[in-house]
């Protein structure tokens, strides 16, 4: 029967520790697939391609939304950034795992196609394609990384004991 932790001496744990990081960290293993499984998994934990997928659609869908349906005639791209924060941030509040590098690269990849397809006359005659794109990106990447974050943080709120 194991023992709790204040019954054991600091041999036993001293003991236990130590197989515990000769176990991780000093076996060497020659296989190479084991390599690569690991280096997936700790791959797919940082970021999930099917995860990036789903919020690229509804940040893009977001962003779409908030163009059309959130009146700023001048401001219109503030707009699908106001649309693509509001997507990563129900995105952010639904998903129980932590979705904010997702968002940012779906919120990137979303506003800056919106802003290079939106001002397609500067991109295709002017030198203003590029840095338009860049920024937008830039600010899509806020927008979803921030949106994703406060989701979260919400979430983690709302189902915390008190």
């Amino acid at each position: 029967m194991p023992q709790r932790s204040d019954q054991r001496t600091r041999e036993e744990f001293a003991d236990d520790l130590t197989e515990t990081l000769r176990d991780d960290s000093t076996e060497q293993e020659t296989d190479s697939s084991s390599f690569v499984q690991r280096a997936r998994n700790r791959a797919a934990s940082i970021f999930s391609p099917r995860v990036f997928l789903y919020a690229l659609v509804v940040l893009g869908s977001a962003g779409f939304a908030g163009n059309a349906f959130i009146p700023l005639p001048v401001l219109d791209n503030l707009a699908g950034l106001v649309g693509v924060f509001a997507g990563a941030f129900l995105l952010g509040l639904a998903v129980e795992r932590s979705t904010v590098l997702e968002s940012a690269a779906a919120g990137a990849v979303a506003a800056g196609l919106t802003a290079l397809l939106g001002n397609l006359a500067l991109t295709a005659f002017g030198d203003a394609g590029v840095p338009l794109a860049m920024f937008g990106a830039g600010t899509g990447l806020l927008a979803g990384a921030l949106g994703a974050y406060f989701g979260g943080d919400l979430r983690n709120g709302l189902t915390a004991d008190i």
